[in-house]
């Protein structure tokens, strides 16, 4: 018998499978620390996940609105998910006049465990 690789994960005792679609890295400006996002693609459900190496947060400035995209989205716009927070609160804390620093990156803790 010949197994696809959504039929070889399909045992009750398999929860979350995913696969892995693409990793991107970058740096946000002044601040000397990689940021890594990977795209994810559930087995057996549609959409697209991301995983993100850090989140940014920074005294005095609010994070915006969480930004969601539906089922039928692609990998661009999941990934622009991905980095419009990291984005939006670095530049409204450059726009107050907050000097970038290494402590507004923090490590996602549950980042090398999902891969």
């Amino acid at each position: 018998m010949s197994w696809s690789r959504e039929e070889a994960l399909t045992d009750p005792a398999i929860v979350q499978s995913s696969k892995f679609l693409s990793e991107f890295r970058f740096f946000l400006r002044d601040i000397p620390t990689e940021i890594t996002v990977r795209l994810y693609q559930p087995m057996h459900a549609g959409g697209i996940v991301f995983r993100r190496s850090h989140d940014i947060l920074v005294d005095g400035v609010n994070p915006p609105p969480a930004t969601e995209c539906s089922d039928y989205c692609g990998e661009g716009e999941f990934l622009h998910v991905a980095v419009n927070d990291l984005i939006a609160v670095y530049n409204s804390a450059r726009a107050k006049g907050i000097k970038p620093d290494l402590s507004w990156l923090k490590p996602n803790p549950q980042f090398n465990a999902a891969r």
